[in-house]
C-alpha cells in the first residue's frame, strides 16, 4: 500500500439496519484525495425486539465489527436522527469555561425534554459568538455501549456524528450562507432546520409517514408560524436519505431544491445509506 493511502471504516447506525463501509483513501499528486469502498455490508436489525431503540443495532454491531478490523482502520460512526435529540443553546458571554457551557446546555435540554435529559450525553457544536449554537444529545448508555464494542473489537473509534451534522457538513457548500430550510428525511423521521444567513434558528426532529410529499408543505407552514422569524425564507433544501424518487413536492410558496450525494463534499455518488461515504469524505 502506498504511504499516501490508509484505510477507514464508516458505520451508519439506524434502528432497523447497520451499514458498514470499509473505505480506502488514497492521495496522489494528480488525482487528489480519492475514496474507494470495499465490500460494503448492510446488516438488518430486529428493532422490535424490545428494550431501548438502539439495543438491537448495538448487538448487531458487536457481532459484525470483528470482521472489519484488518488493516487497523479508524472508524467514524453516523447515528440516525431516530436516536438523537437537538436543541439550540443561546450564546452567553457569562459562561466562563467548558464546564459551565455543559451545565447550561443540559439546562436547555431539561427545559425542552424534562428530567430525562439528565441521563443523556451532550455535545455542543462550536460556532460563532453571539448566535445560538446547535447541541445534540443521545442516551449515555448507548454512547458507553458503542465505545465498549469498538474497544472490544480492537478498532479505533475516531468520531461519532449525528446524521444531521454529517449531512449538513457534507452539503455546506450547497447551503452556504443562505437563509433557507434544511429538510433531512429518513424512513419515519424528518429533521427540519431553519437557517438564517447560515446560522441556526430552529431545529425540530419529527415523525413523518410515507406520504411525506403531501405532509411536508403543511409541516413547513406550521414550523414557519412557530418560528415567527421576521425574514422567513421559502427555499427548502431537501435530502432524502433512502428514496429513489427524487421528485420534490410542488407547493407554493415553497421552492424545493433536492440535494444529492454528487453535490456533497467529496463528490462521490452513493445510494441508500451509502450516503455516509459522501457525507464524511
Amino acid at each position: 500500500m502506498s504511504p499516501w493511502s490508509h484505510s477507514a471504516l464508516q458505520v451508519v447506525i439506524c434502528p432497523d439496519q447497520l451499514v458498514l463501509l470499509p473505505v480506502r483513501r488514497t492521495l496522489s499528486w494528480r488525482g487528489g484525495l480519492r475514496h474507494t469502498i470495499h465490500d460494503p455490508q448492510n446488516v438488518p436489525c430486529n428493532s422490535e425486539a424490545g428494550g431501548p431503540s438502539w439495543g438491537a443495532a448495538l448487538q448487531a454491531l458487536e457481532a459484525e465489527l470483528p470482521n472489519f478490523k484488518d488493516g487497523r482502520p479508524a472508524a467514524t460512526v453516523i447515528l440516525s436522527n431516530h436516536f438523537m435529540r437537538y436543541t439550540l443553546v443561546p450564546w452567553s458571554k457569562k459562561l466562563a469555561n467548558a464546564e459551565e457551557e455543559l451545565a447550561f446546555t443540559r439546562h436547555c435540554f431539561t427545559r425542552v425534554y424534562g428530567q430525562i435529559a439528565e441521563r443523556w450525553a451532550l455535545r455542543l457544536d462550536p460556532g460563532p459568538t453571539e448566535v445560538p449554537r446547535l447541541a445534540s444529545a443521545m442516551d449515555q448508555a448507548f454512547l458507553d455501549g458503542l465505545r465498549g464494542v469498538f474497544e472490544g473489537a480492537g478498532i479505533a473509534l475516531k468520531s461519532i456524528q449525528p446524521h444531521l451534522m454529517a449531512a449538513f457538513n457534507g452539503f455546506r457548500g450547497s447551503l452556504g450562507q443562505h437563509s433557507a430550510w434544511f429538510a433531512l428525511l429518513e424512513p419515519g423521521n424528518l429533521c427540519l432546520a431553519l437557517l438564517y444567513r447560515g446560522d441556526w434558528v430552529r431545529v425540530r426532529n419529527l415523525k413523518i409517514g410515507d406520504a411525506w410529499r403531501v405532509e411536508l408543505p403543511t409541516i413547513l407552514e406550521r414550523e414557519a408560524y412557530l418560528a415567527d422569524h421576521p425574514e422567513m425564507p421559502h427555499e427548502v433544501y431537501l435530502w432524502d436519505a433512502e428514496s429513489e424518487d427524487t421528485a420534490p413536492p410542488e407547493s407554493v410558496p415553497w421552492e424545493f431544491h433536492v440535494l444529492s450525494p454528487e453535490r456533497a463534499r467529496g463528490g462521490a455518488a452513493a445510494g441508500n445509506w451509502l450516503f455516509a461515504r459522501a457525507m464524511t469524505g
